[in-house]
């Protein structure tokens, strides 16, 4: 997948028709290889997009319509045509150019920016859905597996196990796979919960973690931004919701469930987002414990095919060291939340 610094240089050059003063790699995330370009005075995203989305317009077209949607209403990075008027340049792949928002990624742990973080994410549901849901949204790629709206079950680990049994290291994780699936059988059975995952009524980001949003201090509001809408689609609002208390609410190092955090992320939403009478009390506490199921099974298959994150070197030994860690990490996390979800239901009533 990777183009490189130079070949994000000439793209941006002779595609979109910068005069280059700088070209920073960002890094590689699980999607996309990007960079911050510097022009006349002017800051830039330019990103590579993933092999997956080779020819797939939905990466650029959805992304034009949120930014319609929220023009105005919150800090949006504007999505900028190539000369020929494409949203997506290819030159030797597909690459996107937005602006740059300034700010940086906001700081872990403080209840203040999840609260915040939680009224940015409800001021983006309101736009994309009041009066009514935005239309016309393409499909991502059926091939890939870019948000947390499947519901994990135990059958899809023991899909895993029989997929990969000739892998030469899946006896280090049959123990995390055991547990996974028990874990994942152990899901509430009840309609409401099971529609969470099967909704597609509203739009949603489908993945609003901490990384993702922005923090802006320009004014006393110090607004945050939500950036990266590849993922942008039709879901649960709960499914967003969930995912932004689950980033949030994990700290490294420190180990566990911040409930706090999470507490004050929920209290942001209630004032800007979507009415959802009763329901975040009633299921968001087993939706988080099912994305980080469903984080687990991804990093699982991850590990085995050694695909998708760069690989932290000075940390991790491998590729699938790496991400045998956050599937491990992410199955305590639900195991956690299943023995916690009373005390978390209660506190999200009080």
């Amino acid at each position: 997948m990777i183009g490189g610094v130079e070949m994000a240089r000439e793209v941006a050059a002779r595609d979109y028709g910068l005069k280059v003063d700088s070209l920073v790699p960002l890094g590689l995330g699980r999607v996309n290889e990007s960079f911050q370009v510097r022009a006349e005075g002017q800051a830039y995203c330019l990103q590579r997009l993933n092999d997956f989305f080779e020819g797939c317009p939905a990466l650029g077209n959805n992304w034009l319509k949120a930014q319609l949607a929220l023009a105005g209403r919150v800090p949006f990075p504007e999505i900028l045509p190539d000369l020929t008027g494409q949203l997506l340049c290819q030159r030797e792949g597909f690459y996107r150019l937005t602006r740059w928002l300034p700010g940086q990624t906001p700081r872990a742990g403080q209840p203040a920016v999840a609260f915040l973080a939680g009224r940015a994410l409800g001021l983006c549901h309101q736009a994309l859905n009041v009066p009514q849901p935005l239309v016309d949204l393409e499909p991502l790629p059926a091939q890939g597996d870019f948000t947390n709206q499947r519901l994990p079950t135990q059958a899809d680990f023991e899909l895993i196990l029989e997929r990969y049994r000739r892998h030469p290291n899946l006896i280090q994780l049959l123990e995390t796979i055991r547990r996974a699936g028990q874990a994942a059988r152990r899901l509430p059975t009840r309609p409401a919960f099971q529609r969470v995952f099967l909704a597609r009524d509203l739009v949603i980001h489908s993945d609003p973690k901490r990384e993702n949003f922005i923090h802006q201090a320009q004014d006393q509001a110090q607004a945050l931004a939500l950036v990266d809408w590849d993922t942008l689609g039709y879901g649960d609002p709960l499914i967003d919701l969930g995912e932004l208390c689950r980033s949030f609410a994990v700290v490294k190092p420190d180990p566990g469930f911040q409930l706090e955090l999470a507490l004050a992320a929920v209290a942001g939403y209630r004032e800007t987002g979507l009415a959802e009478a009763g329901r975040i009390e009633l299921l968001l506490p087993a939706v988080i414990r099912a994305l980080a199921l469903s984080l687990t099974r991804r990093y699982l298959i991850d590990a085995l095919a050694e695909v998708y994150f760069s690989w932290d070197q000075a940390r991790f030994p491998s590729l699938f060291a790496q991400n045998q860690a956050r599937a491990q990490a992410l199955l305590d996390l639900a195991e956690e939340l299943e023995a916690r979800e009373m005390e978390f239901s209660h506190r999200l009533v009080a």
